[in-house]
């Protein structure tokens, strides 16, 4: 491995660090408010305020939400963080993550858990601050204690429902004393092996939904204790639950960590990505999916939505999202769409102007910072405008803010200061903050027309939770005012439809009006107003071809959550039932399939309902590809049903989705028989090899390689040398080892060595059936030393430890090919035992296999002398690179701050090899994490993710291996598991999918990087310079 891949790899998955002395922040003592006041920088005519600190009862601050009388709720978070483990191996740490019967007999779990649930008292508060406007001294209120970590508060009627690591209840104050004194479980079951991606950011929606997010390092099967309905909640996802208790359900899927959660003024969803990868800032439409750790979608048929941004804003801990939505008296008039972002990693708040399009397209523009501080202990973890049209900020204020930066209990984690601060425009004048609770109907009603979006918006829930059925003329008339702001008239419909008011007339005209956003939420309401499916499918019908993809998505969503259907609101449903567009660019493609996704998805709730309408003569009336798309919602598609479509899909050329579905109805002997002639076609058989190779990870099923040995045979019986190539990788994909013979042939008919390198890989699968040709092959002088290698490989696949004379003789006369054996011997459980006897037998050096396959060979072995051997070398290497790094990080950051090193040539290091995993921008190949804002990490932090990628590996970019029954060994990043299979990444961006029935074994190997360690002595002190250096820019 050359220096320039040794850095690359080093790299990977560098997002943490356990062994790290130091910290994002240099400095040891923490400044008072004036002096953190002071170092702040903002536009002309912004304000920065205190509001509270420290002295007040500030601790470690996290959420920031205002009640319907202006008060504003927080919390301390003293116990931060609370992992229930340590040290513990990621494999181990799935494994637990998985099995909460496991985890009840862990010690430390248990405990952490008494503690989420109230059984034990925790150390952290509830805290209410009143009184604190027009730059007053706030009335600090304790209002809640002896909780753990309250990740998130939402203020309802006389108390607040509370996100707390394992469960969410709802406290309340019911002797109206203020301090709370009952607790009602809600949802149980939440995960809490990471306590930074723990349940957070509840959100009131309309409807009666409490909307809130979760993210990736944590699973758990969630419980409504009230109803006992249930749901799964792993990984990064957004979710909600009914006011009432009695539900819980999906909303959203992807992303990576949450932090940022917002319902804007006229009803769209937005949030945040912690870590940017372009989406820093997106929207978040209900049943969307997002890449991010585990990539799991909602359906496994619907489309990821793209990333947004070329530009980043830096950092990987965004963590709170804010619109100025006021209607005036608030920011000026240019932060209009302008989504102010926190950002505690580099002591900033960002701005981005982001809309939504009418098409679907999304427009943003990074534009200058609000905020920057010279205090790098300003921590922003949170912002919320407030009822005065001002932007507050929860600072963390605190030396350490990265959760996986170092050690947990690291000592220099502050538990003891915290402030909140306020942004104000000096144009801004003060403005009555009325108790919403206290207020007369009539005020409630006058209350929906402030230009605040908070009053606005309280006023509304408290005309729902109070039931003012006696508000609904005016709510009507307010709604239907075209002279009326629309998120105004957005939030008179909120009201009506809380009170379960519904009047057809009024609901006509609303969907007709020129305001998208109003369409949109009129069409959503219908659900909840559970109107039948004859209304709502004349009032949705029109609405089939809105201008706005917003709108006509709702349709679809509308039509799946009104709970019942008929034939024309399922023929509705068909008809967006849209061919699949050829990719996910916004502005047309991503809409076709998201659309055609969310439709197939509302058929499946009605799948008798669907049946029926199959057979009708609504039916007959769609296109083929739509009706094929829509059996898919049913569990069974008939026979008949399919071979009637396929007599004019088959017109058309194959494309993924219709080789998925395929795929899948394959099992059925009558339709692979149907299916076959056109996969044996010569005119299409390169398109559905290259089809077929290309989405493997979605195609693949056991039963589909049957049509597809047709395509190979016809491949291979080409007198094309790549034609016989494709051929051969497609059956080796697919494992279509029936046709063995007919692939084994080809050995003999051609002496292209890429063919023959791609025929011994497919032998390699089946390798028991040719031995006589794969040592035949291995012995053949002629022949190429790498072809003759991975041929000897395939037999030892075959041979196992009878090999072993075959191996050794080879090894003898082939010196000089030995690192090229041991990397391929390497590569097979096979090969990893043969190597452990070479060694026994000292025909080799344990120094002659390199670290990586020495863990898998002793992964491999049994008990016994040659594994204690090979496992007490790992052990004492693994020690020596530690030491030997160690005691260079001191050296090089002495260097480093003498003289950094050539930017220059640091770039051309980073561009060449980093970005082959890693991705700055929109630059590089994304499967590791994103290095943008690198430069605000700690110098001994990157050295450390440089030279000892193992001790930076955070879990979900721990090693990957899997074994198949052949007895390869794939080892790489987890980019996709399924049913169907596991997809593997590798440097490069490259990836390589074993098919489920295929694989023996997969699992997280320990803790080390999916790179390799110990390469620093390959690493001239010059070149981490330069890197460093090159680093340091990327802000």
């Amino acid at each position: 491995m050359n220096s320039q891949q040794a850095i690359t790899l080093a790299l990977i998955a560098s997002t943490s660090i356990t062994s790290a002395k130091k910290t994002q922040s240099g400095r040891t003592e923490a400044y008072t408010p004036e002096q953190e006041l002071a170092g702040f920088t903002v536009p002309e005519g912004f304000v920065v305020e205190l509001v509270a600190s420290e002295k007040d009862g500030i601790v470690n601050p996290i959420d920031l939400t205002f009640d319907a009388s202006g008060r504003l709720w927080t919390q301390t978070a003293r116990m931060y963080p609370l992992d229930p483990v340590k040290d513990i191996k990621w494999n181990d740490l799935l494994r637990l993550m998985d099995n909460p019967e496991e985890q009840d007999k862990n010690p430390e779990f248990k405990r952490i858990k008494d503690l989420y649930q109230g059984k034990t008292k925790g150390q952290d508060d509830i805290i209410i601050l009143s009184n604190f406007y027009e730059n007053k001294q706030p009335t600090v209120t304790k209002w809640a204690s002896g909780l753990t970590i309250p990740q998130s508060i939402l203020p309802y009627k006389n108390g607040a429902f509370v996100a707390q690591g394992s469960e969410l209840f709802y406290l309340e104050d019911t002797d109206q004393n203020g301090s709370a004194d009952k607790r009602t479980p809600v949802l149980t079951g939440f995960g809490f092996t990471d306590t930074h991606t723990m349940a957070h950011t509840l959100v009131r929606a309309p409807g009666g939904w409490i909307n809130f997010s979760q993210g990736a390092l944590n699973k758990g099967n969630i419980t409504a204790t009230k109803s006992g309905s249930s749901t799964r909640i792993d990984y990064s996802k957004i979710a909600r639950f009914s006011l009432d208790g009695n539900k819980v359900e999906l909303v959203n899927a992807g992303l990576n960590n949450i932090w940022g959660f917002q319902l804007r003024s006229n009803g769209q969803w937005y949030m945040t990505e912690a870590n940017d990868m372009g989406l820093s800032v997106t929207p978040a439409e209900p049943y969307t999916a997002y890449k991010g750790i585990g990539n799991e979608k909602l359906r496994e048929y619907q489309p990821f939505f793209p990333a947004l941004h070329k530009f980043r804003v830096g950092g990987t801990g965004i963590s709170g999202l804010a619109f100025a939505d006021d209607t005036t008296n608030t920011f000026p008039e240019e932060y209009k769409d302008v989504a102010f972002l926190a950002n505690p990693i580099t002591s900033t708040i960002n701005c981005v102007r982001i809309v939504r399009n009418a098409d679907g397209t999304v427009t943003a523009e990074h534009l200058p910072d609000l905020l920057k501080s010279e205090d790098d202990w300003f921590r922003p973890v949170n912002i919320e405008f407030g009822p005065d049209g001002c932007l507050y900020i929860a600072d963390w204020y605190n030396k350490i803010v990265s959760h996986n930066e170092v050690a947990t209990t690291h000592p220099d984690r502050d538990k003891s200061h915290g402030r909140i601060w306020r942004i104000r425009h000096q144009s801004q004048t003060p403005r009555e903050i009325p108790n919403l609770h206290a207020a007369s109907n009539d005020q409630l009603l006058s209350f929906l027309q402030s230009p605040s979006l908070h009053i606005k918006r309280y006023a509304a829930f408290e005309i729902i939770d109070r039931q003012a059925k006696d508000c609904t003329p005016q709510l009507i008339q307010v709604a239907t005012d075209t002279t009326q702001l629309s998120t105004t008239r957005i939030h008179a419909l909120w009201a009506l439809e809380g009170l379960q008011v519904f009047d057809q007339d009024t609901w006509s005209q609303l969907l007709k009006d020129e305001d998208a956003n109003l369409r949109r939420e009129t069409v959503r309401s219908l659900a909840n107003l559970k109107v039948t499916a004859q209304v709502a499918y004349q009032l949705l019908s029109p609405l089939a071809k809105d201008p706005h993809v917003m709108v006509r998505s709702q349709v679809i969503r509308t039509l799946e959550n009104l709970g019942s259907a008929n034939a024309d609101t399922i023929n509705l449903l068909v008809s967006f039932c849209h061919a699949p567009a050829p990719d996910n660019t916004l502005g047309g493609h991503y809409e076709q399939n998201f659309e055609r996704y969310l439709a197939r998805r509302a058929l499946e709730r009605y799948p008798e309902q669907l049946k029926e309408y199959l057979e009708s003569t609504l039916a007959k009336a769609q296109p083929s590809e739509k009706i094929l798309w829509a059996q898919q919602a049913l569990d069974h598609q008939s026979t008949a049903s399919f071979l009637k479509q396929w007599t004019s899909i088959q017109k058309q050329p194959l494309d993924k989705e219709t080789l998925t579905i395929i795929a899948d109805l394959c099992k059925n002997k009558q339709i692979s028989n149907a299916v076959t002639p056109y996969f044996a076609n010569r005119e299409h058989a390169q398109h559905i090899a290259q089809l077929a190779l290309d989405h493997i990870q979605d195609t693949y099923t056991t039963q589909v390689g049957f049509p597809l040995a047709a395509t190979c045979l016809t491949l291979i019986k080409s007198n094309d040398v790549e034609d016989q190539i494709m051929g051969t990788q497609l059956a080796s994909a697919y494992r279509i080892t029936h046709i063995h013979q007919d692939v084994s042939r080809l050995l003999d008919n051609s002496k292209d060595p890429k063919l023959q390198r791609e025929v011994i890989k497919f032998l390699s699968h089946l390798p028991a059936a040719h031995t006589n040709t794969l040592l035949q092959i291995a012995n053949d002088t002629s022949k190429s030393s790498d072809l003759r290698i991975e041929a000897l490989t395939a037999y030892t696949q075959a041979k196992g430890i009878n090999s072993l004379p075959e191996v050794t003789a080879f090894l003898k006369k082939n010196e000089n090919n030995k690192h090229a054996l041991i990397s391929a011997m390497g590569s097979t459980v096979q090969g990893c035992k043969l190597l452990a006897s070479l060694i026994d037998n000292n025909e080799l050096l344990v120094t002659d296999i390199p670290s990586a396959i020495i863990q898998r060979t002793v992964d491999t072995l049994p008990k016994g002398e040659i594994k204690d051997q090979l496992s007490k070398h790992l052990d004492k290497e693994a020690a020596a690179i530690k030491n030997a790094v160690t005691k260079r990080i001191p050296e090089l950051t002495r260097l480093y701050a003498e003289k950094p090193g050539n930017t220059t040539t640091g770039k051309a290091v980073f561009t060449g090899m980093c970005l082959t995993c890693h991705v700055v921008g929109e630059d590089g190949v994304g499967i590791a994490p994103a290095l943008d804002g690198s430069a605000n990490r700690d110098l001994e932090h990157l050295l450390t993710a440089i030279l000892l990628p193992d001790e930076a590996a955070e879990g979900a970019y721990v090693l990957y291996r899997v074994t198949d029954s052949a007895g390869h060994i794939f080892e790489g990043y987890k980019l996709k598991q399924s049913e169907r299979g596991t997809m593997l990444a590798i440097q490069g961006g490259l990836t390589t999918f074993i098919p489920h029935r295929t694989i023996a074994k997969q699992e997280h190997v320990g803790s080390k990087s999916f790179m390799p360690s110990g390469t620093f002595d390959k690493l001239p002190d010059q070149t981490i310079l330069d890197l460093l250096s090159y680093i340091k820019t990327l802000k």
